[in-house]
């Protein structure tokens, strides 16, 4: 019980100074400051170039050309080869039967225009949104 008492004793402490306490509000001009700043920090970002790829095309050819000379280089007919492939025996496969396999197998008409309905759209969505975000981002 002598514990309430203390506290409630502080509380009342607590609540006589908080009223004493004058309470704060923001300068005159706090809101055009404000403004003011976000101003230049807009003015900041936009000296920064939006439009300039991440990756330049010089840094693409680049990655073209290797990823050609990694493709066809190795493969050249020289004599020795930077890659030596054990020969493989696919002759097992002569004693698997897949005959009639896909004789049984049909596509019907309707799934044949979906597909295609499918891809004409996504194709469709694929240009349009490009157009949208280059014009957006311009």
């Amino acid at each position: 019980m002598g514990e309430n008492k203390h506290i409630k004793e502080l509380d009342a402490f607590a609540k006589k100074y908080v009223k004493e306490i004058d309470k704060e509000g923001p300068s005159l001009g706090f809101t055009s400051n404000l403004m003011q700043k976000i101003v230049e920090e807009n003015h900041q970002f936009s000296k920064i170039d939006a439009n300039k790829p991440l990756i330049s095309k010089s840094i693409w050819i680049l990655l073209a050309l290797a990823v050609v000379a990694v493709l066809f280089i190795p493969f050249k007919n020289n004599e020795e080869s930077m890659f030596k492939f054990p020969d493989l025996n696919f002759s097992f496969l002569e004693k698997i039967q897949f005959s009639g396999f896909l004789e049984t197998f049909t596509v019907s008409n309707t799934v044949l225009y979906a597909v295609l309905f499918f891809g004409i759209m996504l194709f469709a969505q694929v240009l349009f949104l490009k157009k949208y975000f280059n014009k957006n981002f311009e």
